[in-house]
């Protein structure tokens, strides 16, 4: 991830990684079809067997794998000690070394793949991370340039929406970053518009959900979008030799650097 390093003979060659419905792969979707010159949906790879994302990419003609994470690898919430804990993250590290083994396999007859989307419920370290180090990025449905009087982000984790809601935040909004071996700690490479909650206070799990969705079509999609074109165009990179209160990399705009939060699309602005 370097500035001013856009693909030079053809567009950004996306590998996505999957576990539900697929909204952010329809979104990557909706860019290469407008942007074919800049973004290309090589391959889809998933977790589960069956899911709705594996279905949107079959149905647009693109290659997808399947997976059977849990068959394999078994269930955290189901590892009681800290060496059933230990067992599991063995085995989906391995989990996720046997699908790099197949990607690099894939990339020596179809091509290199440049960058990596997670929509995807699974935690990724070892090798796989290591290859596609500064290339892979996550959508998180959290602020996480919201930090704590200690520096550390607030909003990480399984239910950043609901913990936003609950303490009585009058909007939340998603965050596209750099996934490293941190949880939800990487650098932020954009925001996307804030969306207004006008429920319930406290919010059940039903009014928390019903906003998430909202937040998906209103923050994550815009967020993606700015985030995959603007990395198509090599207009970002990190300077890890600075750093925010939080630990993370400064992100670079066009060689400037950001503040912490990345480039802020509240109010809405359109990917270039």
């Amino acid at each position: 991830m370097t500035s001013g390093a856009g693909p030079s003979t053809g567009p950004l060659r996306v590998l996505v990684l999957v576990s539900a419905t697929g909204a952010n792969l329809r979104t990557l979707l909706d860019l290469a079809a407008s942007r074919p010159d800049l973004v290309e949906v090589a391959l889809v790879a998933s977790d589960r067997e069956s899911a709705g994302a594996l279905e949107v990419a079959a149905a647009a003609g693109i290659e997808t794998w399947p997976g059977r994470f849990t068959a394999e690898c078994g269930r955290w919430t189901d590892c009681r000690t800290p060496a059933e804990q230990a067992g599991y993250r063995d085995r989906a590290r391995a989990f996720h070394d046997r699908l790099l083994a197949r990607v690099e396999a894939y990339e020596r007859t179809s091509g290199a793949l440049d960058l990596v989307v997670l929509a995807y419920h699974r935690w990724i370290h070892g090798a796989f991370l290591d290859r596609f180090a500064g290339r892979i990025i996550n959508q998180h449905p959290g602020d996480l340039a919201d930090l704590g009087p200690d520096g550390r982000r607030n909003l990480i984790g399984l239910d950043p929406v609901g913990v936003a809601l609950r303490r009585g935040d009058p909007a939340t909004r998603t965050s596209t970053f750099v996934v490293d071996d941190t949880p939800d700690g990487g650098a932020i490479l954009v925001r996307g518009p804030r969306v207004a909650y006008s429920g319930p206070r406290p919010p059940a799990t039903a009014d928390v959900v019903a906003h998430e969705l909202r937040q998906k079509q209103l923050s994550d999609r815009p967020a993606l979008t700015w985030a995959v074109t603007a990395l198509a165009h090599g207009r970002i990179a990190l300077d890890p030799g600075r750093r925010h209160l939080d630990g993370s990399a400064v992100v670079l705009l066009d060689g400037r650097p950001t503040p912490l939060g990345g480039h802020d699309l509240d109010p809405v602005e359109v990917a270039a």
